[in-house]
C-alpha cells in the first residue's frame, strides 16, 4: 500500500524519516526498496548521516541492515563502502568530502547490504540526487538517519514517509498522541503569497523580517531585524521592531522553537508567523497549543506532502505493543485522510 501510494504521487524524491530513533525507517525503506525493485524502477540511495551500520553507534543495540538491488545507485564514503556484502562499482565522484573519506557514486552490482555514510549537508544531497537522476535513476530515496529532518524539506524531496512506534513511548496511547502530534506538524497550512513573499525576503536577507500592515488589504511592508539568529533573538528588543500595533507577520529564515513563541504570545491576537516549512518547526506541543489559544498561527511557504506513517509495534527497549491496536490508535489519532502501515506487516 505504502509504495503504491508512491506511485500515486507521481514523486521521485521521497524522504524516509523517523520521528524517533529505531522507530522503524530502516524496515521501512528496506521494504519500498524492494517493491520499487520488483517494478523495474531504477533507484538512487542516499542517507544524511549513516545508515547501514549494524550496530547504533549510541545505544549499541543492533540495527537493521541496508539492503540494495542490482542496479541501484548509492552514495557514501570510500573508507566504508565495501563494509556491506553488495558489491558496488564506482561510477563518479561527487566532489566532497567527509571523516570517512571521499563521497562517491557507485552502482550495484551484486545485490547485498550497504554502509551509507559521508553526506551530511542539504547542498550535498541536492548534488547527489541530480547526478543520480543524470545517471538515470527515476526513484531516490532519502534516508533521513537520527535527528536529520531536513531530509523531508520540499527543497530536497518531493514527499515523506515518517515511521513511528513503540519506541516512541511505553503505551499504545502516548505512541499514538506523539505521533499525531508530529503528523499535524507536517501539516502546517501554507501562507497565502502576500504572507509567503515576507518569508522570502528573510530567506533572501538570511535574517528575521516583521509584517507590518498598510492600506492596501493584503500588502505587508516588510522590516528588516537587526538580529538575525531565531535561536537567540527577541524581536521584541530589537532597534528596528516597530512595535506590537504595527507588527502582525514574522517570518523566520531559520528554526522556530518554544523560546520563540514564548515570546511572541503576548502580541494581539492574530499574529502570525511564517517559516519555510515545516522540517523547521521545533515546538512542543504545550508551546504550540498555547499560542494558537492567544488567537495566533504558525504557516509554512512550501508544504510537506505525507505519503504514509509507517507503525513498528516492537521497541528496542525489550517490549512489544500489541501490534493491532497500535495500528488502529495511530490510524485514530492521525486522522483517515493518511495511510497508516505496519512497518513489518503484509500491508507494508
Amino acid at each position: 500500500m505504502l509504495y503504491r501510494a508512491i506511485e500515486e504521487a507521481g514523486v521521485r524524491r521521497v524522504a524516509i524519516v523517523g520521528i524517533a530513533k529505531h522507530a522503524g525507517k530502516t524496515t521501512a525503506m528496506n521494504s519500498l526498496i524492494s517493491q520499487a525493485q520488483a517494478t523495474g524502477r531504477r533507484l538512487g540511495i542516499v542517507s544524511i548521516g549513516v545508515d547501514g551500520e549494524r550496530r547504533d553507534a549510541i545505544m549499541g543495540v543492533p540495527k537493521p541492515d541496508v539492503y540494495v538491488p542490482v542496479g541501484a545507485l548509492v552514495a557514501s564514503a570510500g573508507d566504508v563502502m565495501n563494509e556491506g556484502s553488495a558489491v558496488l562499482s564506482v561510477v563518479g565522484r561527487t566532489g566532497f568530502s567527509s571523516t570517512l573519506g571521499d563521497v562517491y557514486l557507485a552502482r550495484v552490482e551484486r545485490a547485498g547490504t550497504v554502509l551509507l555514510a559521508g553526506v551530511r549537508y542539504a547542498a550535498q544531497v541536492e548534488a547527489v540526487l541530480r547526478q543520480m537522476e543524470e545517471l538515470g535513476a527515476d526513484l531516490c530515496f532519502v534516508d533521513g538517519a537520527f535527528d536529520r529532518m531536513m531530509a523531508a524539506t520540499p527543497a530536497l524531496t518531493e514527499g515523506v514517509v515518517l515511521a513511528t512506534g513503540a519506541v516512541v513511548a511505553s503505551t499504545v496511547e502516548e505512541v499514538a498522541r506523539r505521533s499525531a502530534f508530529f503528523v499535524q506538524r507536517f501539516a502546517l497550512p501554507v501562507a497565502d503569497d502576500s504572507v509567503g513573499k515576507l518569508l522570502d525576503v528573510a530567506t533572501e536577507r538570511g535574517g528575521l523580517v516583521v509584517g507590518c500592515a498598510t492600506d492596501v488589504e493584503d500588502e505587508w511592508e516588510p522590516v528588516l531585524l537587526e538580529q538575525k539568529s531565531s535561536f537567540v533573538a527577541n524581536p521584541l528588543s530589537d532597534p528596528n521592531w516597530p512595535g506590537a500595533e504595527q507588527a502582525r507577520v514574522l517570518a523566520v529564515s531559520g528554526a522556530v522553537t518554544d523560546r520563540l513563541l514564548g515570546m511572541l504570545e503576548g502580541l494581539p491576537r492574530g499574529f502570525t508567523v511564517v517559516l519555510p516549512d515545516a522540517t523547521h518547526f521545533f515546538v512542543g506541543s504545550q508551546a504550540w497549543r498555547k499560542f494558537l489559544r492567544r488567537g495566533h498561527g504558525v504557516v509554512v511557504r512550501q508544504g510537506v506532502k505525507l505519503i504514509g506513517l509507517t507503525v513498528n509495534p516492537h521497541s528496542i527497549s525489550g517490549y512489544d505493543l500489541p501490534r493491532s491496536t497500535l495500528l488502529t490508535a495511530v490510524k485514530d489519532a492521525v486522522g483517515a485522510e493518511l495511510l497508516v502501515v505496519d512497518v513489518q506487516g503484509e500491508e507494508a
